[in-house]
């Protein structure tokens, strides 16, 4: 069988893993991270021909495929069998992890990635059409491969439902992971009609004013604005609220 071209390049396949099992006591998720299918690059992944040896010894999981931040997670164990490979994925004890483990909890990330070395390839055979008819419109087939690392990646199963979520605050996202997302995170802004104001952090679960803060025209996330001798707090738009501040400075 021919050798890549360019062995020495990272690979990335991804997949969609319609079923996940989630333990919300453990807080591990089991998925499918990668099978036999032809993908969106008419390439397969032949799982009997993945090589662990090495990733067994360091099984991080990431976000995303970035190799600069922490795992989110660790693989406690990786099922390697004839048409699809499987994992449970045990999230790390910090916040970015917790964010990813509840957005998969919530069923609003459905998507795992491989990152792998090709070793060998082969174009499908006619026999091989035959008996996977699939394959025929493959062009190229991994029989050999060694993953180095898979990824959580950020693949809403429903972009809609979740743009939903987090409108209505019944998910919350870092601003990071909502751009990963192409989300808006819906901020709330509390403005005064004075013509002079103060402003101060505002802590909306506990509804005390913490420490004193300036937008000098920037809003911080969750503020209240006041004047002297009121509190006003009508909400309203961001950019409504940036260009009232900017009539009042």
């Amino acid at each position: 069988m021919p050798a890549l071209e360019m062995p020495q390049n990272l690979t990335r396949k991804q997949y969609n893993a319609n079923s996940l099992d989630v333990d919300t006591d453990e807080r591990t998720v089991t998925a499918v991270i990668s099978t036999d299918i032809v993908d969106r690059e008419k390439e397969v992944l032949v799982p009997k021909g993945a090589i662990f040896e090495n990733y067994l010894k360091n099984r991080v999981v990431l976000w995303a495929h970035d190799y600069k931040q922490p795992p989110i997670g660790k693989a406690l164990w990786v099922k390697q069998q004839r048409n699809k490979i499987s994992a449970m994925i045990k999230f790390a004890p910090t916040e970015k992890a917790e964010e990813i483990y509840q957005l998969f909890k919530g069923g609003f990330l459905n998507a795992f990635s491989v990152g792998f070395q090709p070793l060998e390839y082969h174009q499908p055979t006619p026999d091989e059409i035959k008996k996977t008819p699939e394959w025929a419109n493959a062009s190229r087939i991994y029989d050999k491969w060694e993953m180095w690392e898979f990824s959580a990646v950020p693949v809403p199963a429903n972009p809609e439902a979740l743009a939903v979520a987090v409108k209505s605050k019944d998910v919350a996202l870092s601003q990071e992971v909502a751009d990963e997302l192409g989300l808006e995170v819906e901020e709330t802004v509390y403005v005064a009609t004075g013509a002079y104001v103060k402003t101060k952090k505002f802590d909306n679960e506990s509804g005390v004013i913490v420490e004193p803060v300036r937008t000098d025209n920037y809003i911080t996330t969750d503020v209240i604005i006041h004047t002297d001798n009121y509190v006003d707090t009508r909400e309203v738009g961001r950019e409504v609220a940036a260009r009232m501040l900017g009539r009042m400075y």
